[in-house]
């Protein structure tokens, strides 16, 4: 890194990855948190040079992860008052009272904004050349899933479709997003598969996030000037490759993974000391790696109750212990069985770097994913929608770290497999068979050979942020470029 001069970048994330900068009191302590998990004793003097906008009248926002409108809209008038001179309010990440001041034309250095906040990027990138910023795209996912959901603008099929059929916009956009038509769709970094393979779930998304949100992303990406991803370079080089070509001569810029070096201090929260017990617990009654934690993230849940009761019972009929954070309504399937522990929130970090954790059933959401594979832990995977069923095919197929459950589909996902050319059926009794079948595997060789494989590109990956590793070298070219 050659730059001396000291930054200011303004972020803004969304609500839905919960982690933000400019965040509602809601937030604003696990905000915290979440930063600190990656500074050493020695680099706490760092987190002062970090400020969070916790405005005495907080940024509002939905308790739906698809509605952004009030949050970005309290962003936006936040924005406006400090662009008139009012000081924004805050603290740094150490706690410390912090106001800052614009000057208008050499405070920033640069805005990052999160690829769904699009009202935020529209209006940031109408005033980007008077302030002399470059604006940035926050990439939050797998970079794979680009191609399907945003390599295409849309908004002109939807018009047309609109015009054609008599519907709304919000509907045709809608319509391009979720309905299958049985199309073949090609990837420059994934094998060939049907549309409906992407949405093997059929997961319910609201009308007006594809129209407001979801069919916009193209331009954002088109009109950014570089973008920044959450996914590591070396996790699936082709993908890598073919998103640089895309964006070129713009950056693309690879931070990924962002996994805390070491597993957190729990904090003194009776679930979390209650999860680290079970694992003692069954590392004592079951032994090493027999535990499989199942982690569908903060988003997403398996649509369909009666597949998620199969799975669980095979895998008390095999007396593995399941962990799990699990709709209430699951759970008292769950409490009579001794050696399962379920809960709203686990430590998930912690429970994956335990020595009785020995998979996760996983919808592949890359947060998690790359939470296993540094914690050297294999996969079990039940994609439900995003990013996940690209990452799904990556982790089964391409660099066979996993298991991907075929049989737990829905809807339409229950059509003919592309790259096999088989049909699922769906059917209870054949989830029951796969996931026998799954940890027959999973207990055998061939589960051997996957954690070999994954302990090769877990050691590839805990290079990206050492001296010199890919990640940290995008990134301080990336503060070079301010």
């Amino acid at each position: 890194m050659t730059a001396v001069n000291s930054k200011h970048i303004v972020l803004v994330p969304m609500i839905m990855w919960d982690i933000t900068m400019f965040v509602s009191d809601a937030f604003f302590e696990r905000s915290k948190v979440e930063i600190a998990k990656d500074f050493e004793d020695e680099e706490e003097h760092l987190l002062a040079k970090i400020t969070y906008e916790a405005l005495l009248v907080p940024l509002k926002q939905s308790n739906s992860p698809f509605d952004s409108a009030s949050y970005e809209a309290d962003f936006l008038e936040t924005w406006a008052k400090v662009m008139d001179g009012e000081p924004l309010n805050g603290y740094t990440a150490d706690g410390t009272p912090r106001d800052v001041y614009s000057n208008k034309k050499d405070w920033l250095s640069g805005a990052i904004v999160d690829m769904f906040a699009i009202r935020a990027f529209k209006a940031l990138h109408g005033l980007k050349e008077d302030l002399g910023i470059k604006l940035f795209t926050w990439y939050p996912s797998a970079a794979s899933s680009l191609f399907f959901w945003f390599g295409e603008d849309r908004i002109p099929r939807a018009e047309e479709l609109a015009a054609r059929t008599g519907v709304s916009f919000d509907i045709a956009a809608h319509e391009l997003f979720t309905r299958a038509s049985g199309r073949i769709v090609e990837s420059p970094c994934l094998p060939t598969m049907y549309d409906y393979e992407y949405r093997p779930q059929a997961a319910y998304l609201p009308p007006e996030f594809s129209s407001n949100v979801l069919i916009q992303v193209h331009r954002v990406l088109r009109d950014t000037d570089g973008m920044i991803t959450i996914d590591a370079a070396d996790y699936h080089p082709q993908t890598t490759a073919a998103i640089r070509s895309w964006f070129a001569p713009r950056p693309v810029y690879y931070a990924g993974p962002l996994v805390p070096r070491e597993p957190p201090i729990l904090p003194t929260d009776e679930d979390a000391a209650d999860a680290m017990r079970f694992m003692d617990a069954r590392l004592q009654s079951h032994g090493p790696k027999s535990v499989i934690l199942i982690s569908f993230g903060s988003m997403f849940w398996p649509p369909n109750a009666a597949k998620v009761g199969a799975v669980l019972n095979a895998l008390m009929d095999k007396n593995i212990p399941p962990l799990s954070v699990i709709p209430e309504e699951t759970m008292s399937r769950l409490q009579q069985y001794e050696a399962a522990f379920v809960s709203k929130w686990i430590p998930q970090h912690a429970v994956l770097s335990h020595e009785a954790a020995g998979w996760c059933l996983t919808h592949a959401g890359l947060n998690t994913v790359f939470e296993c594979i540094l914690a050297n832990v294999p996969m079990i995977l039940w994609p439900i929608d995003a990013d996940q069923p690209p990452n799904a095919v990556q982790l089964s197929e391409d660099l066979g770290i996993a298991y991907e459950l075929i049989e737990v589909r829905n809807e339409a996902g229950l059509g003919t497999i592309y790259r096999t050319g088989e049909k699922p059926t769906g059917s209870i009794e054949a989830v029951k068979a796969e996931v026998r079948d799954v940890l027959a595997r999973a207990s055998g060789p061939d589960g051997q050979e996957k954690r070999m494989r994954l302990d090769a590109l877990r050691t590839k990956l805990q290079a990206a942020w050492a001296q010199g590793g890919v990640a940290r070298a995008d990134v301080e070219t990336f503060l070079d470029s301010l």
